[in-house]
């Protein structure tokens, strides 16, 4: 019987799949026990608290060999990656711009592109935490703007999850990031609601959504 593993906030497929002993995300998302999965999640690289991935047990393989010749194995192994993008908000050219970023066991000092884009390769169980400072002037030694990040832990705002992470992280108290409306999901969105000046009934419908998304910057 296949178990279940019940999504938490900031996990991924593909590390889930490493926790079972799998090598690839595919292995759970293209298997028949997960059709259900596959089709309410679209892209297996956006998954949310809450949601139930089937893990089928693993099934030895056995492979024929050849007396007195060359036998040639393939393993499949799924990579992950870190993807930034910097953008001036004056809309300023940013390319040559120093970023130095700290995630999971690696530290990067370079300089960004024309695109503002950084992409690291995560090694495996790497921490999905990190910091990232940005040198915006000439023989800086003290960074222009610094900020952590976290992979994975802000869902888009049309889930309740990416309601609650903006809430907490602006203050607002919503309890834990897990997609349930409960008691105290409410009041920390009447408590945002109310510092905002907007209807008071708790409830984050697209006015409330709206303000999040302004206030907390994305």
């Amino acid at each position: 019987m296949a178990q279940q593993h019940t999504v938490a906030q900031g996990e991924t497929l593909l590390r889930i799949a490493r926790q079972y002993g799998y090598k690839t995300s595919t292995a759970l998302y293209n298997h028949p026990s997960n059709a259900e999965f596959k089709a309410l999640r679209p892209d297996p690289n956006l998954i949310f608290p809450g949601d139930i991935i089937n893990i089928p047990p693993k099934k030895e393989k056995f492979m024929p060999l050849r007396a007195n010749s060359l036998n040639t194995f393939v393993v499949q192994n799924e990579k992950e990656y870190f993807r930034l993008q910097i953008i001036h908000e004056d809309g300023d050219d940013i390319t040559g711009k120093r970023i130095v970023l700290n995630i999971g066991s690696q530290a990067i000092d370079t300089v960004l592109q024309s695109d503002g884009l950084i992409e690291v390769e995560l090694n495996n169980n790497d921490a999905l935490t990190g910091t990232v400072d940005l040198y915006l002037k000439a023989g800086e030694t003290t960074p222009t703007k610094s900020f952590a990040v976290q992979i994975g832990n802000l869902d888009p705002i049309d889930t309740l999850s990416g309601v609650q992470g903006r809430c907490n992280m602006l203050g607002f108290n919503c309890g834990k990031v897990d997609g349930i409306n409960g008691a105290k999901t409410k009041a920390g969105v009447r408590e945002f609601q109310q510092a905002q000046q907007l209807q008071v009934d708790g409830i984050a419908g697209p006015v409330t959504k709206s303000r999040l998304v302004y206030v907390y910057g994305a």
